[in-house]
């Protein structure tokens, strides 16, 4: 069965269609059943990509929220206006907690842990939004100058 031009061909695969009353359908599912299968690929791979940008998001809003706080902080006890004197034990004290609507049910906490064999205290901002955590790390000398 070789086919002499383009023609000739569609007209053979018409006439065994015509020919076989069940081809027709079963070729009909088929297509059907192809095109099926890439919708629910599309839609699966799109769902998944989704999820992974709303991550990616809270990921982001977390970080923002405890480098943002942190730096506050940080311009806090530059200006003189947070003593870190009191923060002497190394038991951490909450210094701050906060809750952000904007963010949905995102929460802020900020504590101080002092270093009694150095006189050093580290502020440590941790942000919580849906499932992402950002903690933030600073480092102060008992003068009040950030280490790193």
């Amino acid at each position: 069965m070789k086919c002499i031009n383009k023609t000739s061909c569609i007209k053979r695969a018409v006439g065994i269609l015509r020919d076989n009353e069940g081809t027709s359908l079963v070729l009909v599912t088929i297509i059907a059943i192809i095109i099926l299968t890439g919708i629910v690929i599309l839609r699966v791979a799109t769902s998944s990509l989704w999820a992974s940008a709303d991550k990616q998001l809270n990921q982001d809003q977390a970080y923002q929220a405890a480098t943002s706080f942190g730096e506050s902080i940080d311009k806090l006890i530059d200006s003189g206006d947070f003593k870190l004197d009191t923060y002497t034990t190394a038991t951490p004290v909450n210094i701050a907690s906060t809750s952000i609507p904007q963010l949905g049910n995102a929460t802020l906490e900020a504590f101080a842990t002092g270093n009694p064999s150095n006189g050093d205290v580290t502020i440590t901002v941790t942000a919580k939004v849906a499932d992402a955590e950002y903690v933030y790390t600073a480092v102060y000398t008992s003068s009040g100058a950030r280490k790193y």
